[in-house]
């Protein structure tokens, strides 16, 4: 299928598609003549892509994961686990210093109270 149709599928850009091709997210597509010929696989792809995207992962942290899958011809499930536990970590300490900080805005709040309220 043509990178249309696959835009239309995956939700995903055009030119977010070309450039997942780029940087060997999508290896394999077949062309005819300068046409792109996507498949079914590129759709999961793709998918898993954006899906970890809107969780919060980098190209980046996604791209090992890929290509391994494409090498190996599995998916590396151990990396996948452990991106997925950092990935974790990484938002338990985010909203462990969220709660700090409502602690100490909470405090703020209560120390202007005190400092301004006319007593008298």
């Amino acid at each position: 299928m043509y990178i249309g149709k696959v835009s239309t599928l995956t939700g995903a850009s055009r030119k977010a598609i070309r450039h997942y091709e780029d940087i060997g997210l999508l290896p394999d597509i077949e062309r005819l003549g300068s046409y792109r010929i996507y498949n079914e696989h590129h759709i999961v792809i793709i998918g898993m892509i954006k899906r970890a995207q809107k969780l919060g992962f980098k190209l980046a942290e996604i791209a090992p994961m890929v290509i391994e899958k494409h090498q190996e011809n599995r998916f590396p499930l151990d990396i996948a686990h452990q991106a997925i536990e950092k990935k974790r970590d990484d938002i338990k300490l985010q909203i462990q210093q969220a709660k700090q900080l409502d602690k100490a805005l909470e405090s703020l709040k209560s120390e202007l109270t005190h400092l301004f309220t006319d007593n008298g």
